[in-house]
């Protein structure tokens, strides 16, 4: 029987590319066998797999040799070449191979021609796979021993072994086993039997500990900056934690750059110090944007960020929006919580203003939110503002106060920011106010949105879909922000911004109670570039009661840019409904 790789091993942990890996290459196709340069002899194999002919090219490239071969010299490059393909063949369990090797000289050259009886596969009888010491019962040990990947009866590949030995070595590193070492290591063969078995035996030795995490920055205060670690101190040391830590400093908005790294070799009573080096980020940042869209027409916006107000991780952002029928101001104070990564309590305060044709709404707010972000992908914001609204609909005005508490759950996933291909956005929002609580109004309403967007073919089908429900005595009474109103871009194309939902006696639209739009639409890019088409129909109004709801449809065709600045949007719609035979809309942003 031959013992490969035995004895005792122990894994060099400093290096990417460890020592112990093999130089088996596998699968690594060179294509037909045909010379790709003037002056380089062929190889030409008859018989066997392609999988088999692949592997012996791999381990006999005939760029090593040259057209000029003496005579003399022919022995020497077949036996070589016997030994390099058997060495491919074993890599694969053909351990009892039949081989005839010539060398066919030409004019202007000479090939190696191979007649190739790869012989009967090697079995593998038997997996003994073991590990000692502290790590016998960690999981990650456990898993591999339950589960090697290699199972009595399977063919012999070298590579699976490797791949074994290698699972090993790794979770050893990865869980802070640093003085683990492989006391056996054999792929045992019996070439005349034809079988196999594989024997790893690893004693893991103790596990390591977290030591104490350097890191050196001024921003901030020490204490804030240790809510961002994962683990405390004496914590057993794992990969993993090195990642989340790393994770969690890059999302904290705080830091421009970080680098974690283990000082396994400072190690003081297996206790492992850790030094995080980071780049703060800077302390203010602005930005100035430019839009435009068939509902807002142009705008202009301008923000500052102040990424870190204090040495305690507060925060604020601060905007300003202009358009021709929408503007407004908005401040946002943020106060990290527990989690600084994932709770925090925001202080705002906002004025907006709309005019469009009929309406018109000032409108200032101020309040406070909690918002967290759960592990399991949503967020909750719960809220309470206290808002005062000016309105103007359909000729008569008012004026209202409401003191709100609400409560909003939102999650979104996609696979790119700006240009998914699969992805989802879903939002529900539940708000309310009493004329017993400093409000002039009484009411209850829910609202939702979502958009679905799922890869067909070489396109895309969007799905989205937006609702809202409200509970109130009189509708007229509501201010204008909180009445629902149906039409435009992102609503029922087709019509005008805010153009669909109940009439006053004059025909004007007033907004209703309730709202139900749908949309569904199909877009495909033109070949490889960044231009693509679509097609769409959008459904749905607003309204005051279910009796009386008027479906309104619109749908169309448009073209697609996806621009360095984001997706912009351009479609032709059709309403039966609307007053206009077809309407433009331009859009741009994000899909999602």
């Amino acid at each position: 029987m031959t013992a490969l790789q035995s004895n005792r091993q122990r894994p060099c942990w400093q290096t990417s590319r460890p020592a112990w890996l093999p130089a088996v290459l596998l699968s690594l196709s060179l294509g037909s066998g045909a010379a790709d340069a003037q002056g380089i002899p062929e190889l030409r194999i008859d018989g066997g797999t392609t999988e088999q002919r692949d592997n012996i090219r791999a381990f006999l490239p005939m760029t090593r040799y040259s057209c000029e071969l003496p005579e003399f010299r022919e022995r020497g490059v077949i036996r070589d070449a016997g030994d390099r393909v058997r060495q491919a063949l074993r890599a694969l369990g053909h351990y009892q191979p039949q081989l005839e090797l010539i060398v066919a000289r030409t004019e202007e050259c000479w090939n190696l021609e191979l007649q190739l009886d790869p012989g009967p596969v090697a079995r593998i009888a038997a997996v003994d796979v073991q590990v000692t010491g502290e790590g016998a019962e960690d999981p990650a040990f456990v898993a591999i021993a339950t589960a090697p990947g290699i199972a009595v009866g399977d063919r012999l590949r070298h590579d699976h072994y490797d791949r074994l030995r290698s699972r090993l070595i790794r979770a050893a590193a990865d869980r802070g086993y640093f003085d683990a070492e492989l006391t056996t290591s054999q792929l045992r063969v019996d070439p005349e039997a034809n079988v196999a078995q594989v024997v790893l035996h690893m004693d893991s030795g103790p596990r390591y500990r977290f030591g104490p995490i350097t890191l050196e920055q001024d921003i901030l205060r020490p204490e804030f900056v240790e809510r961002l670690y994962p683990f405390e101190t004496g914590a057993p040391y794992s990969s993993g934690q090195l990642i989340a830590l790393q994770r969690n400093l890059s999302d904290s908005g705080y830091f421009e750059s970080v680098r974690v790294r283990p000082r396994v070799d400072d190690a003081v009573d297996r206790e492992v110090p850790i030094t995080a080096e980071v780049g703060t980020r800077k302390r203010t940042a602005y930005e100035a944007r430019l839009g435009f869209s068939t509902d807002t027409g142009p705008r202009l916006g301008l923000a500052m960020d102040r990424r870190y107000a204090n040495r305690r991780g507060h925060r604020y952002h601060a905007e300003l929006e202009a358009s021709t029928k929408r503007s407004g101001i908005g401040f946002n104070y943020d106060i990290p919580l527990r989690d600084p990564l994932r709770e925090h309590l925001s202080l705002f305060a906002t004025y907006r203003t709309e005019d469009t044709a009929g309406t018109r709404s000032d409108r200032a707010q101020i309040g406070a939110s909690r918002v967290r972000q759960h592990a399991s992908g949503w967020q909750t914001t719960e809220g309470i503002r206290y808002e005062y609204e000016e309105f103007t609909v359909g000729g008569v005005s008012d004026t209202t106060q409401m003191l709100l508490p609400s409560y909003r759950v939102n999650r979104s996933e996609s696979d790119d920011p700006l240009f998914p291909r699969n992805g989802y956005r879903v939002e529900l929002l539940g708000q309310g106010a009493h004329e017993s609580l400093a409000s002039s109004i009484s009411f209850l309403q829910a609202r939702g949105s979502a958009k679905y967007i799922r890869g067909l073919g070489a396109g895309r089908m969007i799905l989205r879909g937006d609702a809202g429900l409200t509970y109130s005595d009189d509708v007229q009474e509501m201010p204008k922000s909180l009445r629902f109103f149906a039409g435009g871009d992102t609503s029922v194309r087709g019509f005008g911004f805010q153009k669909l939902g109940p009439q006053d006696d004059e025909g004007r639209i007033i907004g209703g109670r309730h709202l139900l739009v749908g949309s569904v639409e199909y877009d495909h890019p033109f070949g490889d570039g960044p231009w693509g088409g679509a097609v769409f129909l959008d459904a749905g109004n607003a309204f005051d009661s279910f009796d009386d709801y008027d479906l309104k449809l619109g749908f169309g065709a448009g073209v697609r840019w996806r621009s360095p600045v984001g997706p912009i949007r351009v479609d032709l719609a059709h309403a039966p409904d609307s007053p206009d035979s077809f309407r433009i809309h331009f859009t741009m942003g994000p899909d999602l």
